[in-house]
């Protein structure tokens, strides 16, 4: 008997095939790839933690500055794993034609952009698990509520997953990506409150960090670190589920107008 939920106009093949597709892919360059999955934020997560730790000491809420950047680094990381799949890596797979070739198999543009955020959250799983793991390790994730940090990396595989497609579907060039990461990830890492509480920024800058997606992600991941979750953080959810729900969409229309022509 099967028991499986239809799921109507969505062909749950085609997505999880994408999916493996990129899988496969990943396990041949494993060796390569896990420097940037795990290795580079680890250092990351080190010298911020045993360096800039000691000399801030303690944050004003009594928790130390290792334990409060520690789920800030960990999802920003996801940030850039979710970001960089669906933008980089579907722009190279728009210019060799990877996607026009799938479109000539039962497999719709929505399930494209299924497939490739379902493997963006994939990659920001990896990060963040293998990441908050050597935290761990070191103490600075030491509640067991912590687990639930898989849940802002799943919201931010999607979020900026589908982000991602916003750019990779218009860049006329790979020069063009660069500047997302110059432009809309980097300055979202360094003011989503990461590194320094979002209230000691000026005034007028608050509002406009508070509006990036990523500080909504970040304030959910510090909820479940140091066990301090309230009403804020489902409101924090919640913006995020609405803003990922007008994103999706446009990617479709962006990257269904980039390939079918």
């Amino acid at each position: 008997m099967n028991l499986a939920i239809p799921t109507p106009g969505i062909r749950r093949r085609s997505v999880t095939g994408l999916w493996l597709r990129h899988a496969v892919s990943f396990v041949r360059y494993w060796k390569f790839v896990i420097t940037w999955v795990l290795i580079e934020p680890v250092i990351m997560l080190m010298a911020i933690g045993f360096g800039v730790g000691r000399l801030v000491g303690s944050m004003d809420s009594g928790v130390s500055y290792a334990e409060f950047v520690t789920p800030g680094l960990i999802v920003g990381n996801a940030m850039f794993h979710a970001l960089f799949e669906t933008s980089w890596n579907a722009y190279s797979r728009i210019d060799n034609d990877v996607y026009e070739t799938a479109l000539t198999t039962p497999i719709t543009i929505t399930e494209i952009t299924m497939g490739d955020i379902l493997w963006a959250v994939t990659r920001s799983i990896m990060t963040v698990t293998g990441t908050a793991i050597v935290a761990a390790l070191f103490g600075w994730l030491d509640n067991w509520e912590a687990i639930g940090i898989i849940i802002p990396a799943i919201m931010v595989g999607v979020t900026f997953g589908a982000m991602g497609f916003l750019f990779s579907a218009v860049a006329p060039h790979t020069t063009f990506l660069t500047l997302v990461f110059t432009l809309v990830a980097t300055p979202m890492f360094f003011f989503s409150g990461s590194f320094f509480p979002i209230s000691i920024l000026p005034d007028w800058v608050e509002p406009i960090a508070w509006a990036m997606p990523l500080t909504s992600a970040v304030h959910i991941g510090r909820g479940f670190a140091l066990a301090e979750l309230n009403i804020t953080h489902l409101w924090a959810a919640l913006y995020l589920i609405a803003l990922t729900a007008v994103i999706w969409p446009i990617a479709i229309y962006l990257l269904r107008r980039r390939l079918i022509k």
